[in-house]
């Protein structure tokens, strides 16, 4: 397949919303509609040409972005469909990496839903141009002038109707274009045309100062003018079209073909910035056929059959087969091979690509999301052409993962690094101070389709369990103590005699190790067995089993014996004397505080505020956004938030997210601490029972 088309032919949209709002069911419709596909696809009964996951079809809703593309009207159009559930969040905002449309949807019976309301801002905060689509117009429980009135107070005066419902629920039987004609105006329709015609103009008109005058001075405006100024006022993120559609029955599609084809916003609508060296400024790169090749990977997958792909957005210049490519980030080379566009799981080859196309490259296995690549050569700098990368929001639902049987172990680090390469908001690390397996996603349903897809793909199972929290030890207060280890078993003894100071350093200031010994009561070769008997003992921690920080250890007197004294006998006695001193030096246990901040409905924010300081929260915050959203920053133990989003879940009925970050360590509480020691001290007399 050849281009036989430009860069100002293309749109490139990302459907999106939130879950269960009919996005796949639009999709399947826009390719059956425009005939890029022969079949219309159903998402309840697993033929959607995009829903193509295992694990998509067997949950019925969307895990991943998809890619398909169609034609209409001169106009060459990429689809992205992109998951729902704030769940997935991260393909949903890869998908709007890659386009300068959305289409919002909003279902008609259930009405605006918080993962619309994160996906509408962070829209428009990329400057893309935005559609609002009514869904399951035929639906019950429909009410066009509610939905409408709500998508303007929540997402501002600048959402407008472009056409008008004939009937709603299962009397919906038609579209009326708004800036069409206002003669014979069925009496099902739920607003008066005249009156969208009015909200439609005066928004439009404030875009453009000679539109503005023609309209007060009384003229009526051409449709023709009215439609090419819609444009740029999209442009501009003043003008946000709402229509309304019925992918069951067919109704709305494709008025909302033309309106993409006519106002969406084409690549060169975006200004896109590529990074050059630190300290200078970023240079805009412009969608120009003939440029230097830029391209950005806003997805990757690893197929058991075709290995890796990395789906990419074209920003400037041609590709072909033969095109020599450069990953900015690595430095590492290679030809550009096969080029592929998608419909779903389907890929068909073609011969080139330009800026603006959405394609997918085989076989560049060290392409990760947000790298840029380029070709060798050209007008610009390699170093000129990096793009920024694709924000994602951190994971914050940490699991530790242990395989069910003892062969799969070795397989588990792999099989999970494979997935967190194209998922970046599903981590993996192994914790180096508990030593456990932890991997961490947006939420449990994220982790249990992680888990689900290492099973299929890879035919390993895992248990998993809330990880355990990284505590440390230290001191309050000066302490000094003595050991001697004395042993004789026939033949060479152990001898070995340690007294030791301890004291505490400032937070943050780690170990130190003072020798103050005189006069040789400890040999020289001794001292540093005496240390690292110190240093062994702080890896395991005395009261909790949690390493210890901020002390400083002084050997300051001792005795040793010509023949029994070894290396190993001052370990030993060191140890010792280590534990006796701290025990005696008030230890404290530090735990992990984090920066949390949650944003809710404000219907929500009573319960928020309530259910914090139970958590051992302290509140250092609140603010308002649009959208009837309260934000509340805090600091809470991370103990007490380990599972948190299935708290703030149920709490706000799903409506309600968070991030949080690390900030500091800070002592546990005194009665807290007790009971984690006493967990301790009960599970270490258990495995000495067994």
């Amino acid at each position: 397949m050849t281009t036989t088309y430009h860069v100002g032919d293309i749109r490139n949209i990302a459907l999106a919303g939130h879950g269960a709002s009919g996005k796949t069911s639009l999709a399947d419709a826009l390719l059956y509609d425009s005939g890029a596909t022969t079949r219309r696809g159903s998402v309840d009964d697993g033929t959607s040409a995009l829903d193509v996951d295992d694990e998509e079809k067997r949950r019925h809703f969307t895990i991943d972005c998809h890619v398909g593309h169609l034609a209409w009207k001169g106009r060459q159009i990429h689809l992205i469909d992109s998951p729902g559930y704030p769940d997935f969040i991260g393909n949903a905002l890869s998908a709007l990496a890659a386009v300068e449309n959305v289409i919002v949807s909003v279902s008609g019976p259930t009405g605006i839903e918080v993962n619309t309301r994160r996906i509408f801002h962070e829209a428009g905060r990329l400057g893309l141009g935005r559609i609002v689509v009514i869904t399951k117009m035929d639906a019950d429980n429909v009410d066009y002038v509610r939905d409408l009135e709500s998508i303007r107070e929540t997402f501002g005066p600048q959402c407008v109707p472009f056409n008008l419902p004939t009937g709603q629920g299962a009397a919906f039987s038609g579209v009326i274009d708004v800036l069409g004609s206002l003669q014979d105006v069925p009496a099902d329709c739920p607003m008066h045309p005249s009156e969208a015609y009015q909200m439609l103009v005066e928004q439009i008109v404030e875009t453009d100062e000679d539109l503005m005058m023609r309209y007060l001075e009384g003229e009526t405006i051409d449709p023709i003018d009215l439609r090419h100024a819609a444009c740029s006022a999209m442009s501009s993120g003043q003008l946000v079209p709402v229509v309304c559609l019925s992918t069951r029955k067919d109704i709305g599609v494709r008025e909302l073909l033309d309106l993409v084809a006519e106002c969406g916003l084409a690549p060169d609508a975006i200004h896109r910035f590529g990074a050059i060296a630190e300290g200078e400024a970023e240079v805009e790169i412009s969608p120009a056929e003939d440029g230097t090749f830029v391209a950005q990977v806003f997805k990757t997958t690893n197929d058991l059959f075709m290995g890796k792909m990395s789906y990419v957005r074209i920003l400037s210049g041609r590709l072909t087969p033969e095109s020599t490519l450069v990953n900015l980030r690595t430095g590492k080379t290679t030809k550009a091979g096969h080029i592929y566009v998608l419909q779903g799981k389907l890929q068909e080859e073609v011969s080139e690509a330009i800026a603006g196309d959405i394609v997918a490259l085989a076989k560049f296995d060290d392409l990760h999301v947000s790298d840029t690549i380029s070709n060798i050569g050209g007008g610009q700098t390699v170093s000129a052409l990096k793009m920024r990368p694709i924000k994602f929001p951190t994971p914050m639902v940490p699991r530790a993962v242990e395989a069910k049987t003892r062969e799969d172990e070795p397989k588990i680090s792999a099989g999970l690094a494979k997935i967190a390469d194209e998922d970046p908001t599903f981590t993996i690390r192994r914790d180096t101070q508990t030593h456990e397996l932890v991997i961490s996603g947006m939420s449990e349903l994220h982790l249990d389709v992680i888990q689900h897809r290492l099973k299929n793909r890879y035919k390993l199972d895992i248990s998993t369990h809330v990880p355990h929290v990284p505590y440390l030890e230290t001191i309050t207060g000066d302490a000094e103590a003595h050991h001697r280890h004395k042993k004789q078993t026939g033949g060479r003894g152990q001898f070995a005699d340690v007294q030791l100071r301890i004291r505490p350093r400032e937070r943050g200031a780690g170990f130190n190790f003072v020798d103050a010994i005189k006069g040789g009561v400890i040999p020289n070769q001794f001292i540093p067995a005496v240390e690292k008997g110190v240093k062994e003992q702080i890896e395991k921690g005395v009261i909790s089993g949690n390493p210890v920080v901020d002390v400083e250890v002084e050997v300051f007197f001792g005795g040793y014996h010509a023949v029994d004294s070894s290396e190993q006998a001052f370990k030993t006695a060191s140890a010792s004397a280590f534990r006796k001193a701290f025990a005696q030096a008030r230890p404290a246990l530090l735990e992990p505080i984090v920066a949390l901040e949650v944003t809710v409905p404000s219907s929500k924010f009573g319960d928020i505020t309530a259910d914090l300081p139970t958590r051992r929260a302290h509140i250092t915050g609140m603010d308002t956004l649009s959208g009837g959203l309260q934000v509340i920053q805090a600091t809470v133990p991370l103990s007490e938030v380990l599972r948190y989003a299935t708290d703030l879940k149920s709490m706000t009925a799903g409506q309600g997210s968070f991030t949080m970050e690390f900030k500091s360590y800070e002592p546990v509480p005194p009665n807290v601490q007790q009971q984690i020691i006493e967990r301790w001290a009960k599970s270490r007399g258990q495995v000495e029972e067994e």
